[in-house]
């Protein structure tokens, strides 16, 4: 099963733990609401950043959904990173509990004019 749902970011809490020349190593906790589609719940997400003085240059992230998916409770964990000159990015379901139990499946986050989304493309047990 395939889906793309809008998500509300609802805590972004960043800062750097390495400033060493010109390249900037930092983490970020943010928080995400879903609503209003397949998934409904929150995530807690922690981010490892790269930052050069161009601008960001990568992240990944180790991200916790906890809530429903297709009418099941329970969470789920995926990983998902991007380089700055990527438009998307994609990641795995690498864990899940609950009555999500066996989950697997890939993610792929996209920011731009449309928004925040998230894609999933998903199979249950």
């Amino acid at each position: 099963m395939a889906f793309t749902q809008a998500f509300e970011i609802t805590q972004w809490e960043q800062a750097a733990y390495d400033e060493t020349g010109k390249i900037q190593l930092g983490r970020a906790t943010v928080g995400k609401t879903f609503t209003g589609g397949d998934l409904e719940g929150t995530s807690s997400a922690e981010l490892l950043m790269v930052g050069t003085g161009d601008g960001p240059a990568t992240y990944t992230a180790v991200e916790r959904f906890t809530g429903t998916l297709a009418g099941r409770t329970g969470s789920f964990v995926m990983v998902h990173g991007a380089t700055a000159d990527q438009t998307s990015s994609p990641g795995k379901i690498v864990a899940a509990d609950g009555d999500l139990t066996g989950l697997t499946g890939t993610v792929v986050y996209e920011h731009d004019e449309q928004g925040p989304r998230l894609t999933v493309d998903y199979k249950l047990p």
